[in-house]
Formats: structure tokens, sequence, C-alpha cells
């Protein structure tokens, strides 16, 4: 039987077949220092936004695989994984509906003020309908920076509601961009110059850190609306909150912020022209019993000696601790 650590539970049928199939612990901790003997058995640890750092997997010589119930794996070192023989899967692009969705829904919440009218209605405030600074998403230009899979389908959302599309993203061409009959911006300042409403699709990487900085915000029209729904660093949140204090930005929806869980102290998150939901985009009752499926169900072919395709580094099969799975076939 393997011994499979988790940092946090599981959803629906996955969880079901790591409690029947395997030797089973749960941390239910964002802290792994305190359960080093648990992980230092397991052969795999499949973890929701905790990443084990080198010096604790210098402590676990028995693990060979770190699943991912997701798609972003920027925040491991691929290279030292395949040293030590630890095969990092994921679950690309399965919950990217999902994620385009609540980039939606954050923009609609955002232009029809949902969110503080309801906390003003339920305050006695009935008059806060006399605003009159309620938007209609149809006929607003919807920028999308970064135009992968996600990207694609947010697009296809807004354009559904009404909305000009107009694409930036350094991988794709002007000539992309028309044969879909959206718009191109060759900069992200021209993107924000263009936007009523901006949604953020762009991955963590050194060359995307604080991308959307102060001349990037201050490009943007004024009453405009921001919204990310990819990852925090992306974000100078120096920056957001100057736009959003001084009226460049209207508002801002945001699933993701630099620091998670959120900082309380963060005065983004007090401010009333912000919507904040806890990096829950791509979490869906749908999305996460077919990821959380796919996660475990992969990972326990790939300890039987079956091929998997959602294996960022097949390279670290070549590991001496995959052998005897193997038969030194890898």
């Amino acid at each position: 039987m393997f011994h499979v650590m988790l940092s946090y539970p599981l959803f629906g049928e996955g969880m079901r077949i790591l409690e029947n199939k395997t030797d089973l612990f749960v941390s239910n901790d964002g802290d792994l220092r305190p359960y080093l003997e648990q992980l230092g058995k397991a052969d795999a640890f499949i973890t929701r936004n905790v990443h084990p750092t080198k010096d604790i997997l210098d402590r676990c010589p028995s693990l060979k695989i770190i699943g991912i119930p997701g798609s972003g794996y920027q925040n491991y070192d691929v290279e030292d994984l395949t040293r030590r023989g630890i095969a990092l899967l994921y679950c690309p692009n399965m919950n990217s509906l999902a994620v385009a969705e609540h980039a939606v829904g954050l923009a609609y919440a955002l232009l029809k003020w949902i969110p503080y009218d309801d906390e003003e209605v339920k305050k006695g405030n009935y008059g806060v309908r006399n605003r009159f600074n309620h938007g209609m998403m149809s006929g607003k230009t919807a920028g999308i920076a970064g135009f992968g899979h996600i990207g694609q389908l947010t697009a296809k959302l807004f354009a559904a509601n009404g909305c000009e599309i107009v694409i930036y993203d350094p991988f794709r061409t002007e000539e992309d961009a028309k044969k879909l009959g959206y718009g191109y911006a060759k900069t992200l300042t021209e993107l924000a110059e263009r936007s009523d409403i901006l949604s953020l699709h762009m991955p963590s990487l050194p060359t995307t850190y604080h991308i959307f900085n102060e001349e990037v915000f201050g490009a943007m029209k004024k009453g405009s609306y921001f919204v990310n729904c990819a990852r925090g660093s992306v974000v100078d949140e120096k920056a957001l909150y100057k736009a959003l204090e001084d009226g460049t930005l209207a508002a801002a929806g945001l699933d993701v912020m630099e620091k998670e869980p959120f900082d309380m102290d963060n005065p983004l998150v007090h401010l009333r022209n912000v919507i904040v939901t806890p990096h829950v985009a791509g979490v869906t009752k749908e999305s996460s019993e077919a990821i959380h499926e796919k996660i475990v169900v992969t990972s326990l072919e790939l300890l039987e000696g079956k091929e998997v395709r959602n294996i960022v580094n097949p390279d670290a099969l070549q590991h001496p601790k995959w052998k005897e799975i193997f038969g030194g076939e890898k």
C-alpha cells in the first residue's frame, strides 16, 4: 500500500480513492515542518498551495511524486525535483472555463456594484439606488492580458456579452487576433489605454513580476475596471491601490494577491471598490471533482509503473528510485 500525504483534504472521488487504497495522512496545515516524519515516508505528496522547500525535500528520501491539483507549477524548481527523482504531476486546462467564468463574474459584479449595493441595502440604505453609477457590459472594450487557454475562454465569454475584445500577449501576433475578430495591442500600456475592463491572465514569471505597474495603471481609462484571476505577483499592489484611490480605476476584482492567504493589513482588502475572493476562481464543485480525481488516479498509476501524460519532468523517472517500479525501462 502506498503512503500518501495531503496538505489539505481533496474533494469527491479523489479523496475516497485515497482513503480506500492508500495509507493516507492529511496534515491540514500550511506548515510542513511539524509533519516531516509523515512526509519522509510518503511515496506521494499531493498539495494545494503548500510547497516543500529544498531542505525539507532533503529529508524525504522515499518521495517520488509531488502532485498539484491545478496547472501552476512556477513555484517549483523542476530541475532540482528531476535530480531528486521526484516526478511533478499537474492538471493543465481542467479548470480553465471555471476561471474564465469567475473573471467575467467579477467584472459584472464590479460594473453593477453588486456587493456594495447589497451591503448598503442591508444597512437600510435603499437610496443607494440613486447613485447612478452602474454600468452595462455590452459595448465595453474588454482587454485580455495573456491569451493562453484561460485568456481565450475569457475573451469568448466577454465577446458573448457584447464586448469588443483586444488582446495582448507577446507570444501572439496581430494576425492571430484578426482571425478571431479581435483587436491587438502591441504593448501592455496600449492594452491599458484601450480597455474599459482589463482582465489579467498572465503567469507568474521573472519577466512578469509587477509588470502591472504605475505606468500601466496610469494609462488606463478613467473609471475603468481591473480583474485579476491569474497570479498576484504580476501586479504592483501599491500602484493598483493608487489607481483605485485617485479614480483612474473605478473598481477592481481580485481573486489572487501577492501574499496568500491575503494580508489583512493590506489596504486593498479594505477598499469598498475592491472585491476579493480567496483564490477560488478555478475551484468549482465540477472542476474540483475532475481535477482531484485526475491527480489521484495518475499519481497512483505512476507509482504502479503505468505511463501518464500529465508529468512535467519525465526525466525524473530515470532516477534510481524508479528502477524497481519500471524495471529499468524508463
